[in-house]
């Protein structure tokens, strides 16, 4: 965004998340929000499809902490780029048609699982034990099944171990060329 300014617009699949109360859970109780279909991809598509069309989008948006629900009300406008960002974001068949250039985002699976307990503690107050429940039961699972395929179908790929500033000039040179 600080490149590109107005010429982007982003939509993150964060704000497309179904209700908690719709959201699947596991053999222990436990909410997994780590699976494709926890995403309203229809609502996604749809909006998708108003921001092209060259019409602004006015979405709720959710964090979820712990068990509080937060919202805030916010307007995406078109604009000549639409970044759609999130871990499932080429999950839903419908989004192949729809993408002109994928980046995929990487770390060691260490270090990732590192981000998120101190992202999760921090933000959302989750204890290290139930970041590593997640991780084991939830995330990491999912990933390998719906995310990490994507890798080599990416036409970027930004190593986010250190220095992720040189992968994402690339991408940018790459979305400055098509």
């Amino acid at each position: 965004m600080k490149h590109f300014g107005e010429r982007a617009a982003v939509l993150s699949l964060d704000n497309y998340y179904r209700p908690k109360a719709e959201l699947p859970v596991d053999e222990n109780g436990e909410t997994n929000f780590d699976l494709p279909e926890v995403i309203n991809d229809s609502d996604l598509v749809r909006d998708i499809d108003t921001l092209i069309a060259g019409r602004a989008i006015h979405l709720d948006t959710y964090t979820y902490n712990r068990d509080v629900i937060q919202s805030e009300k916010i307007t995406i406008k078109p604009a000549e780029w639409l970044v759609v960002e999130g871990l499932f974001a080429m999950a839903y068949p419908a989004m192949e048609e729809r993408i002109d250039l994928i980046g995929y985002i990487d770390a060691p699976a260490s270090i990732r699982l590192q981000r998120r307990i101190e992202r999760d503690s921090a933000e959302r107050g989750y204890t290290e034990d139930e970041v590593c429940y997640q991780w084991q039961n939830h995330v990491r699972p999912a990933e390998v099944a719906h995310i990490i395929p994507w890798q080599n179908k990416a036409d970027v790929v930004v190593n986010n171990t250190k220095n992720w500033e040189s992968g994402l000039e690339a991408l940018i040179a790459r979305m400055e060329e098509t």
